[in-house]
């Protein structure tokens, strides 16, 4: 009697190791960008801050989004600064101000906000408290403001990561951020990283704004804020 030879019932029909290896390939292989030639560089269309006056004598036409940081001493004019740069901004868009370092019923906020007349930009300007977390909840919403004030940044976060997390998840937003100042340094490391990390790099000393930044205007960068005490603490104006 002929026998056939029986076949192991586990016996599994063996994978194609090729095959295998590809899928595996696949994916582990990110899906990469398209590479851009000069000609797709040099033919974007980059949207500008048409700042007129006083504001594009010292910082020209700045790109219409990214990261300034405003680094100064106490007393120094730098939360004037910040108020004056947020009103200009806001005669064209929404800005909103987190306000971390004082409270929002704060009198030398509320006397800010008239020494600068915010009431002229009212329709564009707002104000609250908001974490990290609350904050990127209100950005998320449709029409959220295009102009976002942190002050200050060590209120706000410690840790580099979460900038680098809002800065990327709104990337054509603009963040105006306020430092501390040790002399002519940012404070803390934090505050240091932001300034090598940003766009617009803003030094204010002696209510003098100082634009060490990537768009320099015609005036060599130098916004006064106040004239008359930067005459008075520097000894010298400007024309």
């Amino acid at each position: 009697m002929n026998h056939s030879p029986s076949t192991p019932k586990n016996d599994k029909p063996k994978k194609n190791k090729e095959t295998t290896s590809k899928k595996n390939a696949d994916a582990k292989t990110p899906k990469l960008k398209k590479v851009l030639t000069v000609a797709n560089i040099q033919n974007q269309s980059i949207d500008r801050i048409p700042f007129e006056g006083d504001w594009y004598k010292a910082f020209k036409e700045p790109q219409n989004k990214g990261v300034w940081f405003i680094w100064g001493g106490s007393g120094s004019g730098k939360s004037t600064f910040q108020m004056m740069l947020a009103k200009e901004f806001a005669k064209t868009e929404k800005v909103f101000y987190n306000l971390l370092e004082e409270e929002t019923d704060d009198s030398d906020f509320v006397e800010r906000t008239e020494l600068c007349r915010m009431n002229e930009v009212a329709d564009n300007f707002n104000v609250q408290r908001y974490n990290y977390e609350e904050l990127c909840a209100y950005l998320d919403k449709r029409g959220s403001p295009k102009v976002i004030v942190i002050d200050s940044i060590t209120y706000f976060t410690k840790d580099f990561s979460k900038y680098m997390d809002i800065k990327e998840k709104f990337p054509d937003k603009i963040f105006i951020i306020s430092g501390h100042a040790d002399g002519k340094n940012p404070r803390s490391k934090i505050e240091e990283d932001i300034m090598y990390d940003a766009k617009m790099k803003i030094f204010v000393s002696g209510y003098l704004a100082t634009c060490k930044g990537r768009t320099i205007g015609p005036n060599g960068g130098l916004f006064v804020i106040w004239k008359e005490g930067y005459k008075r603490l520097q000894g010298a104006s400007l024309n």
